[in-house]
């Protein structure tokens, strides 16, 4: 149940929702006076959440920095977290050597898992997600999961280095499935944990929670260095507006976690 609420309704704790509600608000209520309030709270939405430089200090503020110094050699395994990786939307020929991968997103996290392993920090790769279809949203037509897995052995990654979890639908079950595989399978609760730069502080609370000692390895920064140009404080972003919806969200799933336990 925590699963499909979390999917759904913390839609309208977003700046998308909050826009959404307002606009709804200003169309459908009869006083005048009302609608005019709700259609400028629409525009200062709109205007807040698409300005650059405050987006940007939000994620300089939330994301985790880059690792400072090399990996710990010893850490032998690198927990990848799926999610936005490839285009699981777009249907290709079924897999085979000749088969392309079409990127997404996130496919940073893909990237920084693949040097972590090509640089000998890591000589193991568990990827950790599978499918969290829901009954109103398309469904995804490939698996993230063994995509993502078929892309490593292209890149020359040993299919015997790589260990797939796929049962896991967020992160809380990303964490407690694979602190099992860590302990069951290479009797270790440590790890290098991957995912998007912005999504690591739940993603570490949650591996935390369930004992896993991890290394943070943060990828697909939304953060920039600070630019100071007028248009980034007076034009409108519809790529800021996207980044504060991932911002936001992360912020309220983080809290969420906290209040169930979960981190």
């Amino acid at each position: 149940m925590f699963y499909f609420f979390s999917k759904t309704l913390n839609y309208l704790l977003t700046p998308a929702g909050w826009l959404v509600v307002s606009l709804m608000l200003a169309v459908f209520l009869k006083k005048p006076l009302r609608r005019r309030q709700f259609a400028g709270t629409a525009l200062g939405i709109f205007w807040l959440f698409s300005n650059a430089f405050l987006t940007n200090e939000l994620a300089l503020a939330w994301e985790y920095a880059p690792a400072p110094k090399p990996v710990d050699s010893t850490l032998s395994v690198a927990v990848l977290l799926t999610g936005g990786m490839i285009n699981v939307m777009k249907e290709m020929p079924a897999p085979d050597k000749s088969s392309r991968f079409l990127l997404d997103r996130e496919a940073d996290r893909a990237g920084q898992t693949l040097y972590l392993y090509k640089t000998g920090a890591v000589r193991k790769i568990l990827i950790s997600g599978g499918e969290g279809n829901l009954p109103f949203k398309a469904k995804s037509v490939s698996d993230e999961g063994h995509t993502i897995a078929r892309f490593f052995i292209t890149a020359g990654v040993r299919p015997s280095d790589i260990i797939l979890e796929n049962k896991s639908r967020n992160t809380h079950e990303n964490a407690v499935f694979s602190a099992n595989v860590l302990r069951q399978r290479f009797n270790t609760n440590r790890c290098v944990l991957v995912t998007s730069a912005f999504h690591m502080r739940r993603a570490a609370a949650c591996f935390q929670k369930e004992g896993v000692n991890v290394t943070p390895f943060p990828s697909s920064f939304l953060s920039h260095r600070r630019l100071y140009a007028p248009g980034e404080w007076l034009l409108p972003s519809e790529e800021a507006f996207a980044d504060a919806y991932f911002l936001v969200k992360e912020l309220v799933g983080y809290v969420m976690y906290k209040a169930v336990g979960y981190c």
